[in-house]
């Protein structure tokens, strides 16, 4: 298995640097997207369930390479008869007689050893599975950069909201004040008051919408991450706007060339086609190989009954004995080795009994070996019905399928790098746009703030009578112009984070960063 280099920041207690008590009165744990990429690597739970496939790839591949090897089963059983009477017979109606208790033991050493075609063919086919599943979890993990990355941009755009918001409600303030000053002095009217005041209410109103947006954008990126540490992120990381420079050529040779996605499925089309090479062995010879030992050992838990029934053996070999005896004496010609003397062959000396007794002693493990075995088959493959035929037509499917999968991926990254970057190139110059329209919006604010202020235009006309001149700022266009500014910056604050959700797309259709 592979081991992947993190940085030392991916501790969580490390990453969490809280601002000491007394300069604040609640921790801030700050969080930059490098940092944020380190630990969803290592806590997101959908990548370590993808990532957890390559031990069992491993494994697989082990076992592939042991196929070689030979299975080994050993066993041992010990047995326990009671005291009884054993028959025979559908009812039992022949006696063997009453059996003392017996203990019995043995065991067994099984080697066995299988072969074909698929043995051989196994290892290669299991090896490009190993890199195939390498290369989806190298795909799993830049398709995880690439959402957290996302998700952190959605964060700090809606960071920035807040910050406009803010600003907004700041403006709405002064606004408010000022009306109600020149109210205070009858250069304004109520109307100008109450209107000031819907808009600071709004102001609010958006300023807490803003902060919400922020929560639980935070809150998603923590998601993403796997991990809830219990109190507010800290977001860090900046991100500047630049002219792309890059050509369509360029940068869709980089991505059909590294692109992890396009890299896992030409390693999938790999290992289909191994499998549909593996599944013609089928058709090959397979080779087994057992061997195997044994032994047993008996004992009895009554010594009476062995000498007992020894004694009965004997005195019944004396009486065959005398038997052959009696018959070869009777015969014109003795057998052969006719006569014998019965008792001096047949009788249970003292010697026999003490060599059954010892023979009884011998529970559990001192076995009696029973001979060893071992036999070799050879298996041709002759007719099973079509399933081979089957295996080999469904591996080949599979192998086309993987074919068409790997060339919709490299299409599609075609595509996308060509489409993301004609969306960043135009990005871009909606940013500067929008940073223009922002500056002017800022300045008309301001020129509006200051004439409403100073009265400008709102004077008693030349010819006197009081009447004010056409030139007056009202408080309507002050209204307008803090509209306008609004506007502006929530344009120039989506045109920017635009920019970089753009480039982030076009960074993970392309399979490397580019910033």
């Amino acid at each position: 298995m592979r081991v992947r280099k993190t940085s030392t920041l991916a501790l969580l207690p490390l990453m969490l640097i809280a601002r000491p008590a007394a300069a604040q009165e609640r921790q801030m744990a700050t969080l930059t997207l490098e940092e944020a990429i380190d630990l969803a690597r290592q806590n997101n739970p959908v990548y370590r369930q993808t990532a957890n496939d390559e031990s069992l790839a491993d494994w697989q591949a082990r076992e592939a390479y042991a196929a070689f090897l030979p299975s080994v089963t050993g066993f041992n059983t010990f047995g326990y008869t009671a005291r009884g009477e054993q028959r025979l017979g559908n009812l039992g109606e022949f006696s063997l007689g009453r059996t003392p208790v017996t203990y019995t033991s043995n065991y067994g050493l099984f080697v066995g050893l299988q072969v074909s075609g698929q043995t051989f063919f196994n290892i290669a086919q299991q090896r490009a599975n190993q890199r195939a599943i390498e290369a989806s979890v190298d795909a799993a993990e830049y398709t995880l950069l690439s959402t957290v990355t996302q998700v952190y941009l959605d964060a700090l755009s809606a960071r920035d909201g807040v910050v406009i918001a803010q600003s907004a409600l700041e403006s709405a303030d002064e606004a408010f004040k000022l009306a109600e000053a020149r109210a205070s002095v009858g250069a304004a009217t109520r109307l100008d008051v109450t209107t000031a005041q819907v808009d600071h209410g709004r102001a609010e109103v958006a300023l807490i919408q803003a902060e919400n947006l922020y929560a639980t954008d935070r809150l998603r990126l923590l998601q993403t991450i796997g991990i809830d540490i219990g109190r507010e992120v800290e977001l860090t990381s900046q991100f500047v706007v630049f002219e792309p420079q890059w050509e369509v050529e360029e940068l869709t040779d980089a991505a059909l060339r590294g692109h992890p996605g396009v890299i896992s499925a030409r390693k999938a089309e790999a290992a289909a086609n191994h499998a549909t090479r593996g599944a013609w062995t089928s058709y090959l010879p397979s080779l087994s190989l057992n061997g195997g030992w044994s032994g047993f050992v008996r004992k009895t838990a009554d010594d009476s009954f062995l000498i007992n029934s020894a004694r009965s053996n004997s005195i019944d070999a004396i009486a065959d004995c005398e038997f052959w005896n009696t018959l070869s004496s009777g015969l014109s010609s003795q057998l052969p080795g006719r006569p014998v003397d019965c008792s001096a062959r047949h009788t249970l000396t003292p010697a026999d009994e003490a060599s059954i007794l010892a023979s009884n002693d011998r529970f559990p493990f001192d076995y009696t070996p029973t001979p060893a075995s071992f036999s070799l088959q050879v298996s041709v493959p002759i007719f099973n019905r079509f399933q081979r035929e089957r295996q080999v037509q469904t591996a080949r499917v599979a192998a086309d399928d993987a074919k068409y999968q790997r060339r919709a991926e490299e299409l599609a990254r075609s595509t996308e790098v060509a489409t993301a970057l004609l969306t960043l190139k135009t990005a871009y110059r909606t940013v500067q746009i929008e940073e223009r329209n922002a500056a002017a919006a800022a300045e008309q604010l301001e020129i509006a703030r200051e004439r409403y202020r100073l009265g400008a235009g709102c004077g008693p006309a030349a010819g006197g009578g009081g009447q004010q001149t056409g030139l007056c700022t009202t408080f309507l266009e002050l209204t307008r112009a803090q509209e306008t500014k609004v506007r502006a910056d929530q344009a120039h604050l989506a045109a920017t984070y635009t920019f970089h959700v753009t480039l982030a797309t076009l960074e993970a259709a392309v399979g490397r960063p580019l910033r």
